[in-house]
């Protein structure tokens, strides 16, 4: 449980530092996209990373060994909410361009590096099975 504690503060404090200097970059440079919208990438990506984190305790905590299959399914799952909610539909908040993809990006990869490197840490700890 302290574990899980001090991975998720870590989460946050990332979150948090790459998500201001990422704001601050956007309000420096006058770029032409919505803060909210920011606000929303960010808060959808540390939510989803919880979940998915949640979820591969839950399978080390039942010992089943497929810790990397849930990540997996988890980075599914959060690209497809990320695409349904900011990309897919007409009404989307980021519209067709390189520049609005990368603020969408930038979320999405600094959750995923924590979320690989907390999985890396888990699975690191594991005890090793006599093959």
């Amino acid at each position: 449980m302290k574990q899980s504690l001090r991975h998720l503060g870590q989460l946050l404090a990332v979150v948090f530092v790459i998500g201001s200097i990422h704001l601050v970059t956007i309000l420096n440079l006058n770029y032409n996209f919505p803060v909210t919208t920011l606000y929303q990438l960010y808060a959808i990506n540390f939510i989803i990373a919880i979940a998915g984190y949640a979820m591969i305790r839950f399978a080390y905590w039942l010992k089943s060994q497929v810790e990397g299959f849930v990540f997996l399914l988890g980075s599914f799952i959060k690209f497809g909410v990320l695409y349904g909610l900011f990309l897919a539909n007409e009404t989307a908040a980021i519209h067709d361009s390189k520049q609005a993809f990368l603020h969408l990006f930038i979320p999405y990869a600094v959750c995923l590096i924590w979320e690989i490197a907390a999985l890396s840490k888990i699975l690191n700890q594991a005890p090793q099975s006599s093959v």
